[in-house]
């Protein structure tokens, strides 16, 4: 559970005339929103609500609810949104890579200025969307996807929800009044759905985690495995580029570690399903011969022969050697090894315009040995101990608001011999994702309050004169089921991220 406080509030009120008690009265030029984190999940849920217009409608299309991303690449950041068409309901979420799972629906009547109506719209990477009113199921797209993404707000604003603004303004000046909103998290069914609309509790069973197919598609697994470790020691540097253009506009958008944020930028009038609808929105930061090639400077004497990408975007990257590698269409995620090349420029050449790469990284992968570098600071991963100093409480916090409560398990890694405490079995999730994020703590001994003290060491990097040169991972042989096919057996992939150490959402 999230902040129950709002984030923003201005110009709405309670009511005594809600379809069941009080309700929310939104004034037209009024705002009413919450942060996401840990309220509402991207992978999948159900948000549920009772609506009133309170004023007659009519043709004109108006927001009633919106979901806003954390970071992107679209001016007004709309993750969610569930609007009034001018005969119905629309509702969207949006992939990963800009495409929009919608639904439209035209009532047989329009709705009276008085009359509650009950409004649930639900998703999930493995079904689509489902629009449900008055508790009967009214549109659905049945589809598979990748709605996996950081979140920052959702409530009730009608030109934009995102982490610059929220406002209602301009021709987006629509209110109208809300009751009993409810968020989920997982796709409820029909019954459940049926029993919000009578305003009683819905029976939900079991834990609300995603499928395998989900997990295996997110990371790019649905096909081959990534390249196999196949000596003692993986040297993996990464390559930071020194220059990425489309044509002669600097574009660092697909290379600066978020995800929600793209190249090409937002093209909202568009080919990509769902984008072009009856609010037209400008295309945000792209020009109409944008989108198609993505050059990319590596540094003078710099070695690549690795490229990881995370997007849907298809195509070919070439260097200085020619083509180097084909990437197809429906793939989300994919790592391509090819022939080393020392500086100079790779081209991505993107077959579909809009179709964009949330993020691309170069590597130079070898077998040398781990720099020496002027200091080593060593941790060891121990998953009985309790993660509980203070030092990582932020980062705690943001795994908890951030990721489905399947995806936080969590440890801690101290120097040997460290004082910690003791885990128990309700520290952990119930049923867990293959996933565990590692927290190592600035300083050893930052020990909560109302707890016995820990020793604390001087062991950190403060007043250390000196750069992070790189982390060496010492990995033990794994006892646990291979899932895939590699070049001579079963082998397990394995994805490690090294998160922004002062930005957690970018890797």
């Amino acid at each position: 559970q999230g902040d129950p406080v709002p984030n923003f509030q201005d110009k709405v009120s309670l009511v005594d005339d809600g379809a069941h008690g009080r309700a929310i009265q939104w004034q037209d030029d009024g705002v009413l929103s919450w942060n996401a984190p840990g309220n509402i999940q991207a992978a999948r849920g159900t948000l549920s609500f009772f609506w009133r217009a309170r004023y007659a409608v009519g043709e004109a299309p108006f927001v009633i609810f919106r979901v806003g991303y954390a970071d992107h690449s679209s001016w007004d950041m709309a993750w969610l949104r569930i609007d009034w068409n001018g005969q119905g309901f629309d509702a969207f979420v949006t992939d990963a890579n800009l495409a929009r799972t919608r639904v439209s629906f035209k009532l047989d009547h329009i709705p009276r200025p008085e009359q509650w109506q009950h409004i649930a719209f639900g998703w999930d990477e493995d079904h689509g969307v489902r629009l449900f009113v008055d508790g009967r199921e009214v549109a659905r797209a049945e589809t598979t996807g990748d709605y996996d993404a950081a979140l920052d707000q959702f409530g009730l604003a009608g030109r934009v929800m995102a982490p610059y603004q929220v406002q209602s303004r301009y021709n987006f000046l629509r209110g109208s009044d809300v009751d009993e909103i409810r968020v989920y998290d997982r796709l409820l069914d029909a019954t459940a759905v049926a029993a919000l609309a009578r305003n009683a509790e819905p029976r939900i069973a079991g834990e609300g985690t995603g499928s395998q197919r989900a997990w295996w598609h997110r990371h790019g697994w649905d096909g081959a495995p990534p390249p196999l470790l196949s000596t003692p020691v993986t040297t993996v540097r990464k390559v930071e580029f020194a220059d990425v253009k489309d044509k002669q506009q600097w574009m660092w958008k697909g290379t600066d570690g978020i995800a929600e944020t793209t190249w090409p930028g937002v093209y909202n009038r568009s080919r990509l399903p769902g984008r072009n609808d009856y609010f037209q929105l400008p295309d945000w930061n792209t020009y109409v011969e944008g989108g198609q090639r993505l050059d990319l400077t590596v540094p003078e004497g710099e070695r690549i022969n690795r490229v990881e990408i995370r997007g849907a975007a298809f195509g070919t990257l070439a260097g200085t050697a020619g083509t180097l590698f084909t990437r197809p269409k429906g793939v989300v995620r994919s790592v391509d090894g090819f022939a080393e090349q020392r500086g100079g420029v790779l081209h991505f050449s993107n077959v579909a315009q809009e179709t964009p790469i949330q993020e691309l990284w170069g590597y130079h992968v070898s077998d040398a040995a781990e720099p020496e570098g002027t200091v080593k600071q060593r941790y060891l991963i121990d998953s009985s101990v309790l993660p509980d100093y203070t030092n990582i409480a932020t980062l705690r916090d943001y795994i908890d608001g951030r990721f489905a409560a399947d995806e936080r398990s969590t440890v801690m890694a101290l120097p040997k011999g460290a004082g910690a405490r003791k885990r128990g079995a309700d520290t952990l999730p119930s049923a867990s994702a293959p996933i565990v994020h590692v927290l190592i703590p600035s300083g050893v001994g930052d020990a909560p309050a109302a707890q016995p003290l820990i020793r604390s060491w001087a062991y950190s990097w403060e007043n250390m004169h000196d750069g992070l040169d790189g982390v060496a991972i010492d990995i033990p042989a794994l006892d646990l089921p291979a899932t895939h096919d590699g070049p001579d057996g079963k082998v397990i992939p394995l994805n490690i991220r090294i998160k922004d150490p002062i930005w957690p959402a970018r890797d």
